[in-house]
């Protein structure tokens, strides 16, 4: 089956051909749209072709033009694309970003609003973590409540447009009590340093929305929004578009509930189930056309996700061939199930498939170890995606603070890490120039009136001049300068490695000062810390993901690995809607793959016995042999 050749006028005569169903959704008036679009549906054809449209129709101005997606990635895709449907200055006009990058913009037009100073920074993932771990201890609120788990329920709080009275009020319990009071802390720790978290760039943003000027400001700025992975979106993420497109009502918005994966991040299928209660007279159309799949591939996921009681009613149908049936393996140990997956990776390598058409995908983390085990044993290529990014490593960590006190001056956690890797200071030293910086001193003043030790002055008053002269240079020359300040100041050579991790954010500096407007090394940071987790680009190698971060992502083969009940579905989601966001995960999971697709599990995981999960059977696969009809 083929696409049939009507195209979009409107767009030109370049545009790619469409079916009648993404036909219909490109072409629909102005006004609120649902495309419910389906795994392999060409979403984002039909997303671009529809910001071409209302562009090119005189429905909206390329400048009054707002594309919203969840990664970077995407949104340069989505960018690229509508470049090539409009001319390159109308493309150029639009707004097209992340629900991050879109806030932090309004924030930085307008930060005193929300009671920010100018160049504040936002701090990634990891660096919150430190903050939320400093106000535990602070407040001594108990050592039961580790600093990772704090700060997810600090974020899913916030996705939820709540504060720590709030969230005190919900439930009369002790453990909630302490983690407000932790919360209220991390909040001081980030006045403090003139810093806000992802969260926080959502919540500020929906704050400024509900001033009438700046509301009307916005709204009249944006005139046609379009909202890619709207299952995806948080209660303030939906509640920022609600308020965006109050006036005008001009919104677009692409979804599958089936694909909805995000619950732990304080994600809202009902979101898309409740868009016609949102957007009365919404006009709602289906892509139920996979482009992806093979027919066999499309009705095993469309039997498993069938048995989802929250979800929109669609029906997805493939529009290649049938393909091979979907094969479920079972074996003895987790050792056994990775070189099983290693060894099908090569037979598929010898018989001429490149190692990017291959994924291994699995549900956890810890599960990646034994897979890279047993690809590495047999020589095999691979990335794992969701690799430890800038943030994650010492060196980058030591860049970025360095960095961050140059744009930022008052941001206490970049300064207690620079005073100890490139002041050399203890943390008693450091102590006491966070509280003479925190009364208002300047660092070269905090050096020499916080009672340190000559030698501590001396380096402090070493690294103000430093980062003095650095504030004096343009985003490039910042980077470069900070990088070699570094570098100077290791005791031994450099590991390739770092060498690498550095050079490549010297990279990235040298090609945003060419293409940003108005660089600006706030700005190049927050673009940094906003890239952070996305995964490495493709590459000539077998891909190793979780079925999180394959969302987004294809290959031509697939192996699910670790389908045992408590991996997947997860021992702490087996009932309710934590069950049915599982079933969604192997979902998603399942409509990666475009020819091929092989489900495993193990009867034992260490010393545990495990059950085959439900999956499998709710699927229909077809039951496989062991390791030799693996590989």
């Amino acid at each position: 089956m083929t696409r049939s050749d009507v195209g979009c006028a409107s767009c030109g005569a370049g545009a790619p051909e469409l079916d009648h169903d993404q036909r219909e959704a490109v072409a629909a008036p102005a006004g609120p749209l649902l495309v419910l679009a389906g795994a392999g549906s060409g979403k984002t054809s039909v997303l671009t072709e529809r910001a071409a449209r209302l562009v090119a129709s005189g429905e909206v101005e390329a400048g009054a033009l707002l594309c919203v997606t969840f990664t970077n990635r995407a949104a340069e895709e989505m960018r690229t694309r509508l470049a090539q449907l409009l001319d390159r200055r109308a493309a150029r006009l639009a707004t097209i970003g992340t629900f991050h990058s879109l806030c932090y913009r309004m924030l930085a037009r307008s930060p005193r609003r929300t009671q920010l100073e100018p160049g504040f920074s936002v701090c990634a993932q990891a660096e919150a973590r430190e903050l939320v771990a400093r106000a535990l201890r602070e407040t001594a609120a108990g050592e039961d409540l580790p600093a990772a788990l704090v700060a997810q329920q600090i974020g899913q709080a916030k996705a939820r447009l709540l504060d720590p009275d709030r969230y005190r009020g919900l439930r009369n319990s002790e453990r909630v009590r302490r983690l407000a009071r932790a919360w209220e802390r991390y909040e001081e720790l980030l006045r403090a340093s003139n810093a806000v978290d992802f969260d926080d760039l959502i919540v500020r943003a929906v704050g400024l929305l509900a001033e009438p000027d700046l509301l009307e400001r916005w709204q009249r700025r944006f005139q046609g929004v379009l909202v890619d992975e709207y299952q995806d979106t948080n209660p303030a993420q939906c509640e920022l578009v609600r308020r965006l497109v109050a006036r005008h009502r001009n919104l677009t918005a692409v979804a599958d509930a089936d694909q909805a994966i995000y619950r732990f991040r304080g994600a809202e299928v009902r979101n898309v189930l409740g868009f016609e209660g949102d957007f009365p007279a919404a006009r709602v159309v289906a892509l139920e056309r996979n482009y992806r799949s093979s027919r066999a591939i499309v009705s095993a996921a469309a039997r498993l996700i069938a048995h989802n009681a929250l979800r929109r009613q669609t029906t997805m149908r493939s529009a290649a061939e049938q393909g091979p049936a979907m094969i479920a393996h079972r074996y003895e140990r987790v050792d056994d199930e990775a070189a099983a997956a290693a060894g099908w990776c090569r037979a598929r390598i010898s018989g001429g498939e490149p190692p990017a058409e291959l994924a291994v995908l699995f549900r956890t983390r810890r599960q990646a170890q034994a897979l890279e085990d047993a690809l590495s044993a047999l020589a095999l290529p691979y990335r794992v995606v969701g690799g430890r990014s800038l943030y994650e490593t010492a060196a980058g960590r030591d860049l970025v603070a360095y960095l961050k006190l140059v744009a930022n001056p008052r941001d206490q956690g970049a300064l207690a890490r620079a005073l100890r890797t490139r002041a050399g200071v203890g943390d008693r030293s450091v102590a006491l120039v966070l509280g003479a910086v925190g009364d208002g001193r300047d660092l070269t003043e905090a050096a020499r009136t916080a009672g340190l030790p000559r030698a501590a002055a001396r380096s402090i008053d070493r690294l103000a001049g430093a980062l003095r002269a650095l504030r004096e240079e343009g985003v490039r020359g910042a980077v470069e300068g900070a990088i070699a300040e570094l570098e100077a100041a290791r005791a031994r050579p450099s590991e390739p490695e770092r060498r690498e991790l550095l050079a490549r954010v010297a990279r990235r500096a040298r090609a945003y000062e060419q293409e940003a407007e108005a660089p600006a090394l706030a700005d190049f940071l927050v673009r940094t810390a906003l890239e952070a987790g996305e995964g490495p680009e493709p590459g000539a190698c077998v891909t190793l993901a979780t079925l999180h971060g394959a969302k987004g992502g294809e290959w031509a083969r697939v192996w699910i690995a670790g389908l045992c009940e408590g991996v997947l579905p997860h021992a702490r989601c087996s009932q309710g809607e934590a069950l049915e966001e599982e079933r969604r995960l192997a979902y998603v999971g399942m409509t990666r793959a475009k020819r091929e697709l092989c489900l495993s599990s193990a009867r034992r995981d260490a010393w545990r016995p495990r059950r085959a999960s439900r999956f499998i059977g709710e699927a229909g696969a077809s039951a496989g042999g062991g390791l030799a009809a693996a590989a």
